[in-house]
């Protein structure tokens, strides 16, 4: 229909992307960024092995749930390694050797990118809006391999200064129970590679060598925000632990987890669950003041799998070593200390620490083991003040895996995974409202049906029960991976989603991959100035052999966004702990729209064409623009086959629109034809019939 664009969300990832690669010491990092997105939960990660603090862009890692505006859940992570008794390739000794990358510094000399690649088993869907691509974050499928035993598979390798090869995979599925974590594998081999060249420059073994890895989360960036004072950086984060030994904690596995913790800056409500309380620009666009427990999930990571040595591949349960947290602004933290030999004897201090206990959560709230719910859910301390410290980034999850000894060519195995889990959406958004309804009150009893089942309780315990969902997707995923991964597979999505706006309805077209097979379609819609996670309905259950739907139970002037799945058959295969006598579905994030369709107006004329607003003045209210879009100008009532040309004053062309769908409507978003953002100033457009060749002068003013 028109030229096609890509949306602001994938514009401002690409962009980002560019200025981190672009300029800055730090961002010189020969890394890039492979994004498992096939479910839920989605991620970026790291060609050098982990993500440092706003890298990609902002608070991007742990998106869940992804479709939801701002929904990252970690500020910064670190891969760190570790030995004693080291000699470096240019003869220099060390008591102990450290090198790796995060949560900060490091990785630009350490850490080396070797190969990266982000796997499908399937084509990912092409969805378009109106002839514009439209999607949360550009996909790229570097193969297509229907063998993996996941719906993605992103594999690096990458090496390091103390002649160390990692070998990681990170898998994701789409399928309804099992797409809220990944798992992890990664391969530790002493290769000798201290760099990035093709030959190895160390042949020896190496001692006590520690793999430790930093976990700074920052639960739901959207509600950070919105309650401030330090949360957006995870100062307010609880952490806790189980498994480690230290008590019965009623779990067969051994993990870490965090959630949205007390923040005692905030007098006038609980900030536990993230509620969108007040108003602020991150929480939505508009922004979301319904109290939606934004933050109500936990998240954080299990260990599957640790190799007890380079020769017995049974699993350590007293792997990892070290497990515990790091106060986040800690200035041992914020440096490069990888060469200095105090600094590396510190980090060794670090790596050695043992299974911290009590852990940060015992101590922020002491009698919490007893009654663990119900005392977590009435917080009275400060989360960011731990053993008498208080620190301004608040404290992140540390684990250390060691120590191992490595001749040469021997590697070390480990499987982690990290996952989130919590209230569903419907839920968040009723109990939210309710708590926001009631003034904050902390004691009021909020009803809400899970399945058949009333349950009433406090808005905080509503919340607690999200460690229940989070431990049931640990339990899945050490299921899944004790499987080989033979968990049932998800209907396939549609090989191409295809929203139209008409006249009169907007209309659904797709096309199926080859060796689909589904028992129906299901099309799920939502009214909204900006897409969200909220709301959706389900609008059409469709036989198996559609493959359109023409919505006209929609309004002119409103924006509606959509996603389709494929249905498939009641599930019967319980592996993975996969529920069975659920109907098993086509993961939505494959054909979920985050471009606007709306119904047009019919067809025009040259004399009737209009541009709305004109003038277009960026500070004016947004009820005189386009309510929820900036840079937007409206070419209205035009004939339905014509081009638009836009000039600058002095004649130079600015863009060229062809408006070919029938109706008097087309929008452009004030960038040229190479998408740059156009100048305050006075701009032509000359609308040209295509039917008749006559064409129409249309001036207009832009004030930015």
């Amino acid at each position: 229909m028109k030229f096609t664009s890509i949306n602001l969300s994938g514009a401002l990832i690409l962009l980002t992307a560019f200025i981190m690669l672009s300029g800055g010491e730090e961002a010189q990092a020969q890394f890039e960024f492979k994004w498992v997105n096939v479910g839920a939960m989605q991620s970026p990660y790291s060609t050098g092995g982990a993500n440092k603090e706003q890298e990609p862009f902002d608070n991007a890692p742990n998106q869940f749930p992804a479709v939801d505006h701002r929904a990252g859940n970690s500020r910064a992570q670190a891969l760190w390694f570790g030995s004693r008794n080291f000699t470096d390739e240019n003869g220099r000794s060390f008591s102990f050797k450290t090198a790796g990358i995060g949560p900060r510094a490091g990785g630009a000399t350490e850490t080396f990118a070797n190969s990266s690649e982000a796997v499908y088993r399937f084509e990912p869907t092409s969805v378009t809006v109106d002839g514009a691509q439209s999607f949360l974050r550009f996909t790229n499928a570097d193969r297509i391999d229907p063998s993996i035993p996941a719906d993605q598979l992103v594999h690096i390798v990458h090496n390091n200064q103390m002649g160390i090869t990692v070998d990681q995979k990170i898998y994701g599925w789409s399928q309804q129970y099992h797409d809220n974590y990944h798992i992890i594998e990664y391969e530790f081999t002493n290769t000798g590679d201290v760099d990035n060249d093709p030959e190895p420059e160390l042949n020896a073994p190496l001692e006590d060598v520690y793999f430790y890895f930093i976990s700074r989360y920052a639960v739901s960036d959207a509600a950070s925000w919105v309650n401030g004072n330090g949360a957006p950086w995870g100062k307010f984060t609880m952490n806790d632990a189980v498994g480690d030994g230290h008590r019965d904690y009623g779990v067969d596995f051994r993990a870490q987890y965090a959630w949205y913790g007390h923040n005692v800056f905030q007098p006038d409500y609980n900030v536990l669950g993230g509620p969108l309380w007040a108003e602020h620009w991150t929480s939505n666009q508009p922004p979301d003041t319904s109290g939606r427990l934004h933050g109500a999930h936990f998240v954080g990571r299990v260990y599957i799998h640790a190799d007890a040595s380079t020769t017995d591949r049974s699993d350590d349960p007293n792997q990892p070593s070290t497990m515990g947290v790091k106060g986040s602004d800690d200035p041992d933290l914020v440096v490069d200390g990888q060469n200095d030999d105090l600094m590396m004897r510190q980090y060794q201090n670090f790596m050695e620490a043992g299974r911290m206990f009590p852990h940060h959560a015992d101590q922020i709230e002491p009698d919490g083991p007893e009654d663990w719910p119900r005392n977590f859910a009435t917080p009275n301390n400060d989360p960011a003040t731990f053993q008498g410290v208080t620190d301004e980034g608040g404290w992140a999850m540390v684990e250390g895996f060691g120590p191992y000894d490595m001749a040469p060519g021997e590697s070390v195995n480990l499987v982690i995974a990290e996952g989130v889990a919590g209230l569903s959406q419907d839920a968040r958004a009723a109990i939210g409202a309710a708590y926001k309804a009631s003034g904050g009150n902390d004691d009021l009893q909020i009803s809400y049906d899970y399945g058949s089942t009333t349950h009433t309780m406090t808005k905080n315990l509503w919340v607690m029960t999200s460690r229940d969902s989070l431990f049931q997707t640990f339990e899945r995923a050490i299921a899944n991976y004790n499987s080989g991964y033979n968990i049932p597979n998800a209907p396939l999505p549609p090989a191409s989603f295809a929203v139209t706006s008409g006249t009169d309805e907007i209309r659904l077209v797709w096309t199926t991959l080859p060796g689909a097979s589904q028992t129906g379609w299901e099309v799920y819609r939502v009214e909204s100035a900006y897409q969200n996670i909220v709301d959706y309905e389900l609008v059409a259950s469709l036989d198996a052999g559609a493959r359109t739907y023409s919505d006209a139970g929609v309004q002119r002037g409103l924006n509606y966004f959509y996603y389709l799945q494929a249905v498939g058959s009641v599930n019967s295969d319980g592996t993975g702990n996969t529920p069975t006598g659920a109907v098993m579905k086509s993961g939505r994030y494959f054909t979920q729209t985050y471009l606007p369709a709306n119904l047009k107006r019919a067809a025009g004329s040259l004399a009737e064409a209009r541009v709305v607003p004109n003038p277009y003045n960026i500070a004016s209210e947004e009820g005189v623009r386009w309510p929820g879009v900036q840079d937007r100008l409206g070419f209205l009532d035009i004939p339905g086959n014509c081009t638009i040309k836009i000039y600058t004053q002095i004649g130079e062309l600015v863009d060229e629109i062809v408006h070919d769908d029938g109706s008097g409507d087309e929008f452009w978003d004030h960038t040229t034809a190479s998408r740059q953002i156009v100048s305050s100033g006075l701009y032509i457009a000359v609308i040209t019939d295509l039917d008749t060749g006559e064409s129409e002068f249309k001036k207009f003013v832009i004030i930015r």
